[in-house]
Parts: structure tokens; C-alpha cells; sequence
């Protein structure tokens, strides 16, 4: 809803703007190029997203570039909250429908084709995660400062702009380490391109030694 090796900068199956143009293998051709591949998130790094943002009942969870919707499906599991998920490339969306319904949760998530730069942010979620690329993050921000008062926003390996992030936590996996970042909407409306790193930001490390793969 992870910042290493160059590989790894090619991230989600998103939507937006990248610069990245990957080829898409599908039969079904995007309404346009997706900006950069799909590469799935390890399942603890998925769980530790959703514990940093501290899910509470009657959220609502929103995954911009929602690949096979590991994401949405397990906080619609774990917590029973709504989520959506957006993606253009059409076999990330088939197979992240598939996914709800092999979850039994198809009351509680929905999975959207739908270009993530078009969307309203101002209402509706509470929670949004992203594993995009650093440009793709920085075209969101004006999107994701209109999130509602309490909203929060996480990114997997890479920063939002120049903003320091609220909290940061490093997952290690058998694939590597991955970096989480969160911030608050209102950190988010504070702060400027210009904005340096906070001593505030606190930074925990999570796992065993580091793992190349």
C-alpha cells in the first residue's frame, strides 16, 4: 500500500507516473504502460506495514498500485476493515480479485483498475500504503496531503520527497532488508521539499542479520 538494490527500484505493479516503462505480460493490454513492474512484498513486511499504522476498527485502508492484493486482503483478515486496492495493469487486478475471493473477503475489499493519479484521497481512506518509486511518491503528495485529519501514509523502501518521515523501521527477510516509512497527514501539509531529517523520527530494526538474496 524496501530501499536496496537496484532491482528492487522497479517495484510495484502500479499506476502512476514513473518514467520506468517495463513491459506488462498480460493478454490484456493497460489502459496505459504501467510505470514500473510488479514485485510482491514479503507477507511480514506486509504484517509490519499495517502494525506501524496502528489499524484501528472502522478504518479504511487504500493500497495505490495494489499488485496481487496481499495488502488489502490481509487488512480486511486480520483486522476486518475495508480496504480497496487500485492498480491498471489488468493481470495484477485479476489476480488480486482472485486473491479476495480466495480469501473470503470480497465483503470487505474491492479492487479497482483504476489510474491511482485520478484519484479523490480526501475522503475515504485513513490508511495508504505505497511501494512506488521516489518520483512516483512525490507526484502523490499534493493527492495525499488532502487525506483526512489522522490519516496515515506508508511507503515501502522509498521517502516522500524531502519530508522526514514520522516513524521508520527496517524489516529484515530472507530477500533483504526492507524500510518502511510513515507519516502523518499532518506532517505531510507542514512540510516542504526543503524539509531535513528530524531528530524526532524514530527508527527501529526488525529481524535477524541481514540477508542478501
Amino acid at each position: 500500500m524496501l530501499r536496496r538494490n537496484p532491482l528492487r527500484w522497479m517495484v510495484v505493479c502500479t499506476l502512476a507516473g514513473l518514467g520506468v516503462l517495463t513491459p506488462v505480460h498480460s493478454q490484456e493490454k493497460p489502459t496505459r504502460e504501467p510505470d514500473v513492474i510488479y514485485v510482491p512484498t514479503p507477507h511480514e513486511v506486509v504484517d509490519k506495514m499495517l502494525d506501524m499504522a496502528d489499524v484501528r476498527p472502522g478504518e479504511v485502508v487504500y493500497d495505490l498500485g495494489c499488485g496481487d492484493g496481499r495488502i488489502p486482503v490481509a487488512a480486511a483478515s486480520k483486522y476486518g476493515i475495508e480496504a480497496r486496492g487500485f492498480d491498471i495493469d489488468p493481470k495484477c487486478v485479476a489476480e488480486a480479485r482472485a486473491n479476495v475471493q480466495k480469501n473470503g473477503v470480497e465483503r470487505l475489499v474491492t479492487i479497482e483498475d483504476r489510474d491511482i493519479f485520478t484519484l479523490d484521497l480526501s475522503r475515504g481512506p485513513t490508511v495508504v500504503t505505497l511501494y512506488l518509486l521516489p518520483s512516483l511518491n512525490e507526484k502523490l503528495l499534493p493527492q495525499l496531503q488532502r487525506l483526512p485529519a489522522g490519516a496515515r501514509v506508508l511507503s515501502v523502501e522509498h521517502r516522500m520527497a524531502d519530508i522526514p518521515p514520522d516513524q521508520q523501521v527496517t524489516v529484515d527477510t530472507e530477500y533483504g532488508e526492507y524500510t518502511l516509512y510513515l507519516w502523518r497527514v499532518e506532517t505531510l501539509r507542514r512540510a516542504t521539499a526543503a524539509s531535513t531529517d528530524s531528530p524526532s523520527t524514530s527508527s527501529i530494526r526488525c529481524g535477524g542479520p541481514f540477508r542478501r538474496r
